[in-house]
């Protein structure tokens, strides 16, 4: 059931273009740094990964925060690189990472509020956008991108953070049962948010490294990832239809499993199984940069693919990217296979001993499938077979 790829446009922590992302992702770059315009010393997270620019200003900012404003170009890129006109076989499915408060403008709006809520209006709420609701609407980008697109066939929005791989599936099902012509898939997604920052810095999962001894996934020393934040897209279409415009196909998987924080291993890789297919040398894993699920990880998966795989992880350059993760890897992947050079595992000195090898440097590669695995809370895995010409 897989998926012509004919389109695609991101904004990652890497660069905003594919280009540029993925030639910093063939150096071994990393994103991580520390964060700016944050009171650092509140977070137990030192590092972040962000998206270095900002939003071009648009008439959708009314409704959309940054991110929404980062889906909506990368969505007319990819666009206008597959040549999608819109119409009434144009489908978009979103996968949005989840509510999040906007804290910069409710915060002074609520805190000279009075416990009696006397004089609401006065001491703060007169001070909140009048669209300030409408702005925490899920499905906004989608909306917004339809009209802008002129897309108007069937789609759906997905949140959380499995939401990427859940749009990409849903989108490819639409294709095979005839729904649509054409797909497209839009992700966003932050974990720099201070609700989200906190509460990974309680659970443990984010890295509280300094810079300088930030080890990454599969290394002797992993202590939690660094987290990040993309918006991506891609264009999906028939394989019969796309014909040589195809940049890539690719077939998407889901599961769950009830986990309080990421996905079981066991689940990541029965996920994982329902896409090997002959060919496949390269996984991209979960990067999660936690000494014990990587190593369960690496046990995992080796039971289900063939012998002699290769392990990278975008992860390790790019941060977590939550809903994103998906779609950037697919993109990431096709990428660097058409160049048939694979990325290193960025920063990675001494692997830790296990199964798969991972890359301590780039590597050329004659490989023509690879797999993306991603997983997120609670207990949701996604995987994405990606194939290039």
């Amino acid at each position: 059931m897989k998926a012509a790829v004919t389109g695609w446009a991101w904004r990652t922590p890497l660069g905003v273009t594919v280009e540029q992302g993925v030639a910093r992702l063939l150096a071994g770059e990393r994103a991580a740094r520390p964060p700016e315009g944050i009171e650092a010393e509140a977070y137990a997270c030192r590092l972040v990964a962000p998206v270095g620019v900002q939003p071009s200003r648009s008439r959708e900012g009314r409704f959309l925060r940054r991110m929404g404003r980062f889906t909506l170009e990368v969505a007319r890129e990819a666009a206008e690189q597959a040549g999608v006109r819109g119409g009434d076989r144009v489908g978009l499915f979103a996968g949005f990472g989840g509510l999040r408060a906007h804290w910069e403008e409710m915060m002074p709006a609520l805190e000279r509020q009075a416990p009696d809520g006397r004089e609401a209006w006065k001491r703060g709420l007169e001070g909140l956008h009048p669209f300030w609701m409408l702005q925490h609407l899920s499905n906004n980008a989608h909306a917004l991108v339809s009209v802008a697109l002129k897309a108007r066939g069937e789609g759906m929005t997905f949140g959380g953070a499995n939401a990427g791989a859940q749009a990409l599936a849903s989108a490819q099902r639409a294709l095979a049962a005839g729904a649509v012509d054409v797909a497209i898939v839009l992700t966003e997604d932050t974990l720099l948010e201070p609700e989200v920052l906190v509460e990974l810095g309680a659970s443990g999962a984010a890295n509280r490294a300094s810079l300088e001894s930030l080890e990454p996934p599969y290394s002797m020393r992993s202590a939690g990832f660094v987290p990040g934040e993309a918006a991506a897209a891609v264009v999906l279409e028939p394989v019969e239809r796309a014909g040589t415009r195809a940049l890539a196909w690719a077939e998407a998987a889901d599961g769950a499993d009830g986990s309080k924080g990421a996905s079981r291993v066991e689940t990541l890789a029965r996920v994982a199984a329902s896409l090997v297919r002959p060919g496949i040398q390269v996984i991209d894993g979960a990067g999660r940069a936690d000494a014990t699920f990587d190593a369960a990880e690496r046990e995992a998966l080796a039971r289900v693919v063939p012998e002699g795989q290769l392990l990278t992880a975008t992860a390790s350059a790019m941060g977590q990217l939550g809903a994103s993760a998906p779609v950037v890897q697919l993109i990431a992947l096709a990428s660097c296979l058409r160049r048939g050079v694979l990325p290193p595992v960025a920063g990675l000195r001494e692997p830790a001993p296990g199964r798969l090898r991972p890359l301590t440097k780039a590597e050329e590669t004659a490989a023509r499938q690879a797999l993306a695995l991603s997983v997120g809370a609670p207990g949701l895995a996604g995987v994405v077979r990606v194939e290039v010409p």
